[in-house]
């Protein structure tokens, strides 16, 4: 009879279908999904903000890759993952609104793309981070994905969510943050 004491707890939340894949710089991050993009090529990049949208589109373009691939948050849905993964190419700042979009999607893990100097990081001092991570040897280019990053994403996400009365949208991340944390 094992106790199972020291194995990998099964996480059944809904919050465990997110996957985090963090850089520290958003170039970092961009060259990733590129990569990502040509190893898989059924995968379709979610943009929650139109300017992250417009910015996918263009550097796809400028790698030969099908722009098409790059969907907008609001148009997506579960029929257009039919034989295909799911990559969000950043967070929303709002977990709640992430969950309502993938709940009734067929997928198991979903990839998050982040980078450390993304505003939505930065409200949490990141900027503070990034030298220590820097100091202690950690490269550009390489990835820091640990379920605890996802959860103190998460977290963070719902100390946002604490702070905002009425959602007002915006077209990036950054004016989110600014409209919405006042």
């Amino acid at each position: 009879m094992s106790f199972n004491l020291f194995g990998k707890k099964e996480d059944d939340s809904p919050e465990s279908i997110f996957t985090d894949r963090t850089y520290m710089s958003e170039t970092a991050k961009i060259n990733a999904c590129i990569a990502f993009a040509k190893a898989q090529p059924d995968t379709l990049f979610i943009c929650w903000f139109s300017e992250t949208l417009k910015k996918f589109k263009t550097i796809f373009a400028e790698h030969q890759l099908d722009e098409m691939k790059v969907i907008d948050a609001k148009n997506m849905h579960s029929g257009m993952l039919q034989n295909k993964n799911a990559v969000f190419a950043e967070h929303y700042p709002l977990h709640e609104k992430e969950l309502a979009l993938v709940e009734h999607w067929p997928l198991e893990k979903i990839i998050v793309y982040s980078s450390m100097d993304e505003p939505l990081f930065k409200h949490f001092g990141s900027e503070k981070i990034i030298p220590l991570m820097k100091l202690l040897g950690m490269k550009d280019d390489e990835v820091i994905e640990h379920s605890f990053v996802t959860k103190s994403i998460i977290k963070g996400q719902g100390k946002i969510a604490a702070l905002v009365t009425i959602e007002q949208l915006a077209n990036s991340q950054e004016e989110w943050l600014g409209k919405n944390l006042k």
